[in-house]
């Protein structure tokens, strides 16, 4: 069936602008297609790079966005040209999900009437004709189960990380970081061809924050109520309707869901702005560690021992004016737990930096991790120093120094210095106290601080109610004798 003179002005104006093709192509599909410049700008985003990641607010013109670019390359470069594309999701069932669904907006859009559908009993494989000498595909793919060998002039990622309903085992994390770096990142065969990707992030260690591996794509963070406090999409979801799911879906599901919050950092013990607002003092500096620091006051320290799969680190406090003050902390990573020398920067080794601090800072006592026995045999040759303090951690004292820390920032009774690497260890553990595993830590953070608030009985009590009751019966019936003036004589 030919095209109408307006179908024709709509469809050259279309050829040269992804944005115009949305909003006057692709939406003659829908009946209820909403627009507005948060639209066009993601279009004209699409089409001026051919490297994108996305990390924006659910429901707004993610997934959305690439059925409508496949269809603008399907209608023009397709016809004339073969054209091969790939849709990649978490697993092969969300993938085939959305091609299916691309399947479904092609059949029912009216510029699409004289396509032949080369696949019409698969629901997920796509393959099409104009004129049944060039063809264009679209398979979906699970990035678990991907392996490597595809290249092709079109590829998306969408949702790489699954749902954010769905909280994905760290380690399955850091394997579609894996993929993604060794397998999708080879997928285009030039500059030309196009990778577009988007999701949600589950931790801050996903591979949209990588600034190395994202250096040559354009990165978009999109939450869905700006920073300015208006709405990203208003003519789809206005700030009242935003502020609606807030409340229904509670503070915590909204920001992981809406405002781009990597899923973890949601479910953290502490959150960052707590932090800030508590205890993070900006204008703090850490001591050299290489010369003496005088002080009356008492000085303690707690060191999380390292092994290969996550560092050390070592964290000391000044007890000055009822707070914990920061004196010092570093993460050590990679090194030894002793070398029996003194510390060299060249050979670095855990207790014998611990050593240095005490003798350095006066540090009175250091708790350390002693659960897995790493500085047993040290000790049994009674070569740690008299200051060490072993601490075995079981879900009691986990408990109880994560709960004694968490009143130390409540009352504003810590100072910490303002150091990203610091920051996110600390909000890596989540609210059951597990630790998410990065490369920059296991929350190591967390525990050095948590451990030495084992040394912080007195600025603890300090917030406890220390009236007590006197030893005098107070229950029960009153006494005959509760008036002096009742007391008999001789009594």
């Amino acid at each position: 069936m030919a095209f109408t003179e307006e179908e024709i002005r709509h469809l050259q104006k279309a050829s040269t602008s992804f944005k115009y093709f949305t909003n006057n192509i692709f939406a003659a599909g829908f009946n209820d297609f909403v627009g507005g410049p948060f639209v066009d700008e993601m279009c004209d985003f699409l089409q001026g790079s051919t490297r994108t990641i996305r990390v924006s607010a659910r429901n707004h013109f993610k997934s959305f966005s690439f059925y409508a670019f496949f269809m603008w390359k399907l209608l023009f470069e397709g016809s004339s040209s073969d054209f091969e594309s790939h849709y990649f999701s978490y697993n092969a069932d969300l993938a085939a999900y959305h091609v299916s669904k691309i399947k479904t907006a092609i059949s029912s859009n009216p510029y699409f009437r004289d396509i032949k559908d080369c696949k019409k009993t698969a629901e997920s494989v796509l393959r099409y004709t104009w004129d049944n000498k060039h063809f264009i595909t679209l398979n979906p793919h699970g990035l678990v189960q991907f392996k490597r060998g595809i290249h092709a002039p079109l590829s998306f990622v969408d949702d790489p990380f699954q749902d954010p309903e769905n909280e994905l085992n760290p380690s399955i994390i850091f394997k579609i970081n894996d993929i993604f770096k060794s397998n999708i990142l080879d997928i285009p065969r030039n500059q030309e061809d196009i990778l577009h990707v988007a999701g949600t992030p589950q931790t801050n260690d996903d591979f949209f924050f990588d600034p190395i591996l994202t250096r040559r794509f354009d990165v978009r963070v999109l939450p869905a109520i700006k920073t300015d406090g208006t709405a990203l999409w208003p003519e789809w979801m206005s700030l009242k309707e935003l502020e609606e799911k807030r409340i229904e879906r509670t503070n915590r599901i909204f920001k992981k869901e809406y405002m781009c919050a990597p899923v973890y950092s949601s479910k953290g013990f502490f959150e960052k702005e707590k932090l800030q607002q508590k205890v993070i003092n900006t204008s703090l500096t850490l001591k050299n560690h290489t010369q003496q620091y005088d002080t009356k006051h008492d000085v303690i320290a707690a060191l999380d021992v390292g092994q290969k799969a996550h560092p050390a680190h070592i964290v000391v406090f000044e007890k000055k004016d009822g707070k914990l003050i920061m004196l010092y902390h570093r993460f050590m990573d990679g090194w030894a737990y002793s070398t029996g020398k003194l510390f060299s920067e060249k050979e670095p080794s855990q207790v014998e930096f611990a050593r240095l601090l005490i003798k350095n800072f006066g540090i009175t006592r250091l708790f350390y991790d002693a659960t897995r026995g790493e500085y047993l045999a040290l000790e049994e040759q009674g070569l740690l120093p008299k200051e060490f303090e072993p601490v075995i951690f079981t879900s009691k004292t986990k408990s109880s120094m994560a709960t004694s820390f968490d009143r130390l920032v409540e009352n504003s009774r810590l100072e910490i210095v303002d150091e990203q690497r610091l920051i996110d260890q600390i909000c890596s553990v989540t609210t059951d106290l597990q630790a998410i595993k990065s490369k920059q830590g296991h929350g190591d953070a967390f525990w050095t601080i948590a451990m030495s608030t084992l040394g912080a009985e007195d600025i603890l009590s300090m917030d406890e109610c220390t009236v007590r009751t006197s030893n005098k019966i107070n229950v029960g019936s009153k006494s005959l004798f509760s008036r002096d003036s009742l007391i008999p004589t001789g009594w």
